[in-house]
């Protein structure tokens, strides 16, 4: 959910200052410009950049494509480009459409707990590799990549890196000066800001002039991405930055917290549970989790009481098995049996333990009709 104070400071631009960031020429816009200006200042002061180094989008899904494409677009000559297999379907599917012009591409295995191999990262690096790209935090499993080594690679050998960082920013630090990434895809509504805008930070001293526009209609963002600033919605993405560099520590603490406590509960009720994904390497208030044992039934369908989700792309109405556990090597009756809970600042103790009673609840009887089929 949205923090009630990142709404608080929205209202305004709902309500009365509905100027166009962009109008020059009037108070209502010069308001509009000044509270974009603030935001900008707040989300460069989570992550250690400068605000000219910010672009706003309309989210990370967005900031993908024009920091992918725009970097792959700057390069004259066929390009090699590497990312790995557990990125989120947004990268993927960019480069499986960037695989069908011309670029060519390597896709990483991961280890079984879901961190790259920086050994084999190297041994994929080609002369005409251009590009790298591995997310932060992994957006079912939770892993952390280690990014900084990954970083230290690409600056050895001249690569452009690009970092999905969404579900990173706000809830583990991200210093860009101390890991000198080159381009950062990141959300609002990750960190608890509104959904529908997002930003691409662009190092400025590797990356000047070598992103290439792949919209064009106006002069906003610097050219890099026109149409009309959401005012609104930027003023509460910065005030969520504000509030996250604030209150990281006590968050990473309370989720650690109920992390815990919902682990203790499931695994007290399910002795045979799986959590998949390194689990010291991990952000705060991520689970995904195997029930082995159950039925052939996809689990996330008999859970109707709680907000867990699968982690399957679901294009149609037949839901397809996550590729991120499909990567991890798990069959496809073990991810029928997984789920992926997410657990956030605004949930209790009671919440908890209400949420695991009654997943328990439903995997326990699954596991109990599946005893009763084979005795019959």
């Amino acid at each position: 959910m949205i923090d009630p104070r990142a709404l608080d400071k929205m209202m305004p631009y709902m309500k009365n200052n509905f100027g166009n960031a962009s109008s020059s020429e009037h108070l209502y816009g010069w308001q509009s410009n000044e509270a974009v200006n603030n935001a900008r200042e707040k989300i460069s002061e989570l992550i250690n950049c400068s605000p000219n180094e910010i672009f706003f989008t309309s989210g990370a899904t967005e900031s993908n494509n024009i920091s992918i494409i725009g970097a792959i677009n700057s390069f004259d000559s066929n390009v090699h480009a590497i990312t790995s297999k557990t990125e989120h379907k947004s990268i993927l599917d960019i480069f499986k459409h960037l695989s069908k012009n011309q670029t060519n591409v390597t896709y990483l295995n991961v280890n079984p707990d879901g961190l790259i191999n920086l050994d084999k990262l190297n041994d994929s690096i080609e002369p005409d590799t251009k590009l790298i790209s591995i997310m932060m935090a992994n957006n079912e499993i939770g892993v952390i990549q280690p990014i900084e080594e990954i970083s230290k690679i690409c600056r050895k050998n001249g690569i452009v890196f690009h970092v999905d960082a969404a579900q990173a920013m706000g809830k583990i630090d991200l210093d860009v000066m101390k890991l000198n990434i080159d381009l950062i895809s990141v959300s609002s509504h990750k960190l608890y800001g509104p959904k529908g805008v997002g930003a691409l930070y662009i190092n400025r001293k590797t990356m000047k002039h070598k992103i290439k526009p792949i919209f064009f209609g106006g002069g906003h963002e610097n050219g890099l991405r026109p149409g009309t600033l959401a005012v609104h919605n930027i003023v509460g993405f910065g005030e969520a930055c504000s509030i996250a560099k604030n209150e990281m520590s006590r968050n990473h603490i309370l989720l650690n917290s109920l992390t815990n406590l919902m682990l203790k509960k499931l695994s007290e009720g399910f002795s045979d549970i799986i959590i998949n994904g390194n689990m010291n390497i991990r952000i705060p208030g991520n689970l995904n989790i195997t029930f082995p044992g159950l039925n052939q039934e996809p689990l996330i369908q008999k859970i109707k009481d709680v907000a867990v989700s699968s982690g399957s792309a679901c294009t149609t109405s037949t839901p397809e098995p996550s590729h991120v556990l499909r990567a991890l090597g798990m069959s496809k009756s073990l991810i029928r049996s997984t789920i992926r809970i997410g657990i956030g600042k605004f949930n209790s103790k009671d919440e908890i333990k209400y949420a695991a009673s009654y997943i328990l609840e439903v995997v326990n009887k699954l596991k109990i009709n599946k005893k009763e089929a084979i005795d019959g």
